[in-house]
């Protein structure tokens, strides 16, 4: 928090004496030490160098020149205390590196509505103070955010240059326009909606089906680059997820439709024959990664009901690449081995003895602030953690393994709110119910299990929810 106290000084005529005094005493009060003539020039001191002094003290950080039509026609025939000022102030005006120091504030218009201003000041930008209604409280505002500078539209931080431009092997410029289609859609036209939903999935799609191994490197090595290219991909897809919120169209049913086609048209017998196993591993690598950085997403931005839905929902799926039949499947599908990555590249790299280097790799690929390395791995046991409870998946090659739950060692804070009852109300879409002692009912059959864990994981196995709060302490407090 910033302690200082900040110090103007003002200039004016006595001409609007009585508001300017108003103005100085609302100064005051929102914590600005005004310096005026009416309260600190006393009898027998020097007009003439109290108002050198005031202009030229460093401890002073802005003059305000008060303009009206008094002070402008003095200012310019540079007569009395108001010529004196003149004199004083223009050099410094004119000559001082730091000129935000002086701020003229038009008090009067003419008879044209054009505001009384010097023609020293003429070139500079100035507050209007000339009447007293909406426009007064927004300027004077502007003045009390320019004296703390804390000016309302901040020059934001300077970012890293994007890593598209370097990792873009594959043109995404017609997806991040759609993306900013969507986000700007504004709720008026159901068919241009319709529309835009439509050409998106298809350019995701499209798009998705440029990403290629390199015919020049080994297939594991390519593979891997392959992977590190498609994260402009994978952000542009948490934009549209976020464009979705923004605009208010449809979020969950969008997103499994996607899923769903993204899967369908990249596993089609064509694309095996032709690209062979491991393109497929570079398509399930994507697919797998999206799924858990959207519930991701969806998580941070509290979108519970959605995330219920994208877990529950049925994905015709097409039973494998050669055949072209689609089978009702669960999300679970999605869960994705690289053996490429885990029995090919893990060996070949600097820790083959880490657990999985396939999960490394997606926790590695944050975007902060809302994708990081505790987010991803997160959602990544929330989708295991969900899918025990609400899709009455019993066997483990159907159910959703979180591959990354050894990098999530502290208590997930989604569930230890839990206790508060505010917290379960707000909560309870997530597990599609509709009470309290509903919800109690559901998290007491997530018990967990030891045989959801990696070999020579010893006793760390897979959280359940109750890992991270006791079922009695659900909706404990308020």
């Amino acid at each position: 928090m910033d302690d200082k106290t900040y110090k103007v000084f003002i200039s004016y005529s006595w001409a609007v004496q009585e508001r300017v005094i108003e103005l100085a005493e609302r100064l005051v009060a929102n914590g600005v030490d005004v310096i005026i003539d009416v309260w600190d020039l006393k009898e027998g001191h020097d007009k003439y160098a109290f108002m050198e002094q005031s202009v030229n003290d460093t401890t002073v950080d802005r003059v305000l020149i008060i303009c009206d039509k008094t002070y402008t026609e003095k200012a310019n025939g540079r007569m009395g205390g108001v010529g004196d000022e003149t004199v004083i102030i223009s050099p410094e005006v004119y000559g001082s590196m730091k000129q935000s120091k002086f701020i003229p504030i038009a008090f009067e218009v003419d008879a044209h509505g054009i505001a009384y201003v010097p023609t020293y000041l003429k070139s500079r930008i100035y507050i209007d103070l000339t009447t007293e209604d909406n426009q007064y409280e927004s300027e004077y505002e502007k003045l009390l955010r320019n004296i703390y500078g804390k000016p309302m539209h901040k020059k934001p931080v300077l970012g890293k240059k994007p890593e598209w431009l370097e990792n873009d092997s594959v043109d995404l410029s017609a997806i991040r326009d759609i993306v900013k289609q969507v986000r700007g859609y504004t709720g008026d036209n159901q068919n241009k909606a319709n529309f835009l939903l439509r050409q998106a999935a298809d350019l995701f799609v499209e798009t998705a089906k440029q990403y290629v191994l390199q015919d020049d490197m080994l297939e594991d090595e390519a593979l891997l680059a392959a992977i590190d290219q498609t994260k402009g991909y994978r952000d542009l897809f948490m934009d549209f997820c976020e464009s979705l919120i923004y605009s208010g169209l449809p979020l969950s049913s969008t997103i499994t439709k996607l899923i769903e086609q993204l899967y369908n048209v990249l596993h089609d017998e064509k694309r095996s024959v032709e690209s062979g196993s491991v393109s497929i591993e570079l398509y399930d690598f994507m697919i797998w990664e999206l799924f858990i950085c959207t519930t991701a997403l969806l998580l941070h931005y509290e979108k519970y009901a959605d995330v219920h839905d994208i877990i529950i929902h049925t994905y015709f799926l097409r039973q494998d690449n050669y055949n072209d039949y689609l089978v009702p499947r669960s999300f679970a599908r999605f869960r994705a081995y690289i053996r490429t990555i885990e029995e090919v590249c893990k060996p070949k790299s600097g820790q083959p003895s880490r657990y999985t280097m396939q999960g490394d790799m997606l926790i590695q690929r944050e975007r902060k602030p809302i994708l990081t390395k505790e987010s991803i791995s997160n959602a990544d046991i929330v989708l295991y953690q969900l899918g025990e409870l609400l899709t009455n998946t019993s066997d483990w090659f159907n159910c959703w393994f979180p591959t990354t739950y050894v990098y999530h060692r502290a208590v997930q804070t989604i569930w230890l709110r839990l206790k508060s009852k505010e917290y379960c109300q707000s909560i309870l879409p997530l597990f599609g119910a509709k009470t309290i002692p509903e919800l109690k009912e559901i998290v007491k059959k997530s018990v967990e299990k030891g045989d959801i864990c990696y070999r020579h994981a010893f006793a760390e196995c897979a959280p359940s929810i109750l890992s991270s709060i006791k079922a009695e302490e659900v909706a404990s407090m308020n």
